[in-house]
């Protein structure tokens, strides 16, 4: 079987400075490679209506090949980021749904996952953090992103809903997919106080720890903006996102920077 992933498409912002159907062009790439299923692991647009119907038009324009999905950050800019990551679970791809079974004992288990604070570097509080401003940046989520909860209670119930699934699947072999990082080892420390001071809005420390508990065989990811693909702590690790054109983008085709992103693997 073979998968293929991708995440942090940013569609809207991506097509306007390319001038490029950044979806058509998504969808002649599945249509020439023909994966069994393609993984989106969030920010495919910023607005849950935009990335609904981006998500429906790329199921659509691809019928043989399952496309699933979990939600970004930029996925849920909304006044009630609530009823917006509940507008996406009507995708049926929406991993957000429950686990997807395949042969030969695989489960692909799923949630766009929020932030703790827990990769927040030493020297501030969490009612800091919590304002998400550094000097003169402020972080765009607090902004746009409106939680009835905090953020560490809203990582709380994402934590919940996927080791409720890990459980369930316990001892097959799992692929987890979040939208946020899952471990300390793949932030990007610069030592400049405006740069690392936002790492601790990257993800959560308890990502990690619930796939090593149970046992994950490959951890999919995005929402860095840095691609990788390894073995860490024993698990295959995947994060290949497209990133913001053009300073992400290693050429300047759109066509060429797709294809060179996206990461086919197969399983038995």
């Amino acid at each position: 079987m073979k998968i293929a992933v991708l995440s942090d498409i940013h569609e809207g912002l991506n097509r306007k400075k390319t001038e490029c159907d950044i979806l058509g062009l998504l969808a002649d790439w599945i249509l020439e490679h023909s994966p069994d299923i393609f993984i989106i692991s969030g920010d495919i647009a910023a607005d849950p209506d935009k990335a609904l119907a981006a998500l429906n038009r790329l199921q659509k324009e691809v019928p043989g090949t399952r496309l699933l999905f979990v939600n970004g950050n930029h996925d849920i800019y909304a006044p009630d980021s609530e009823a917006a990551y509940e507008k996406l679970l009507r995708f049926p791809g929406n991993l957000g749904n429950g686990p997807v079974e395949l042969a030969n004992d695989w489960v692909i288990i799923g949630d766009g996952g929020w932030y703790d604070y827990s990769f927040g570097v030493d020297g501030f509080s969490e009612e800091e953090f919590a304002a998400g401003t550094y000097k003169d940046y402020h972080w765009p989520d607090m902004k746009y992103a409106h939680w009835p909860g905090s953020d560490a209670e809203e990582t709380r119930r994402s934590l919940e809903r996927l080791e409720a699934w890990l459980q369930q699947y316990e001892g097959r072999n799992i692929i987890l997919v979040t939208h946020v990082i899952p471990f300390r080892h793949y932030l990007r420390v610069k030592n400049i106080g405006s740069w690392d001071f936002f790492n601790a809005m990257m993800g959560s420390e308890r990502y990690g720890e619930l796939a090593l508990k149970y046992g994950v065989k490959k951890y999919i990811f995005g929402h860095i903006h840095l691609r990788y693909h390894e073995t860490y702590e024993g698990i295959e690790v995947i994060c290949n996102p497209l990133g913001y054109y053009p300073s992400e983008w290693l050429t300047d085709s759109a066509e060429e920077e797709i294809a060179s992103t996206i990461k086919m693997i197969e399983i038995d």
